[in-house]
């Protein structure tokens, strides 16, 4: 395994022998062909980036060395995977370094982009349970890549006639066995999740004229969007995929109903129904003389 392998035995190693193994590893990227790169990078990537750990700028330098050949081999093959759940073992070690972790996202990120639908919806969910332990710019990376990867995939991925692609976002919904993936052990987790699922729904393009979007700070917009503005397309695949990922969760009413109202005041139609339908079958049973959801509301209302 590749994370036993970053754990264990470089530990053992000198310096020098990091170094010589770390160029051993280079001549081997740099002669292996295109089409069995992406097998040797299931290994090499986590080891490299493990190797981070070591204090040696030698040591350092080899590595950087090896990961800008990465960058460039894979750039244009958006083909080429990464070992997106090595990386994230990697990166969630209790005694993984800060420099290690910093690369680790920077991966993980390009990983999630290339791997396959399956794979996204299996990860979504691991990424986001345990949030609040993560530094605040890595929870950011993070939750944008479970809402906009996660959540649409799993909006397309299952209908209720079946599994598959599907165009009628009014008849797709999330599954059972993906939506019991989606647990939090811990309330601070959940409400940061929800919130940022609630600035999504409340995120619109701006305006030719600038601006952030009605609702949500200039810090907060950015959150959402990060290096890249969402369009109008992706942006209603993410709202309902996060519509119904929310409602599939085990969530208090308290929680999620800001969210269905934002949804209802939506500028795409598609949205605006689903957040209508959810609001009837779950407000029912919804205490609005809550203290915290009357807060939320009002800063909604603001």
């Amino acid at each position: 395994m590749a994370e036993s392998s970053s754990s264990l035995v470089l530990p053992q190693k000198s310096d020098a022998e990091m170094e010589e193994m770390l160029d051993r590893m280079l001549t081997r990227l740099a002669l292996c062909d295109d089409s069995k790169l992406q097998n040797l990078l299931s290994k090499l990537l986590p080891l490299s980036i493990s190797s981070l750990s070591s204090h040696s700028p030698a040591v350092r330098n080899k590595v950087i060395e090896i990961l800008s050949h990465v960058n460039k081999r894979v750039k244009h093959q958006p083909e080429i995977g990464l070992p997106l759940s090595e990386l994230w073992k990697l990166y969630m070690e209790a005694e993984a370094a800060p420099m290690v972790k910093n690369f680790c996202i920077v991966y993980i990120e390009m990983a999630f982009e290339r791997t396959s639908e399956e794979e996204k919806q299996k990860m979504a969910p691991a990424l986001v349970a345990n949030i609040s332990k993560l530094p605040l710019q890595h929870q950011e990376i993070i939750l944008r890549i479970s809402v906009k990867l996660g959540a649409s995939s799993s909006w397309r991925f299952w209908s209720e006639e079946g599994g598959g692609v599907i165009g009628d976002c009014h008849s797709s919904r999330i599954n059972d066995e993906v939506a019991a993936k989606y647990s939090f052990p811990g309330a601070q987790d959940r409400e940061i999740f929800v919130e940022f699922c609630l600035h999504t729904v409340l995120y619109q393009p701006p305006s030719q004229g600038g601006g952030c979007p009605a609702g949500l700070s200039v810090t907060q917009s950015n959150r959402i969007t990060g290096k890249h503005p969402l369009k109008y397309d992706k942006l209603l695949i993410m709202k309902l995929g996060i519509l119904n990922v929310i409602e599939a969760m085990d969530l208090a009413l308290e929680l999620v109903y800001p969210l269905y109202v934002a949804a209802c005041a939506d500028c795409q139609e598609p949205v605006v129904k689903r957040g209508e339908e959810l609001l009837k079958k779950k407000a029912s049973g919804v205490n609005l003389d809550d203290t915290t959801l009357i807060n939320r509301l009002f800063l909604l209302f603001n």
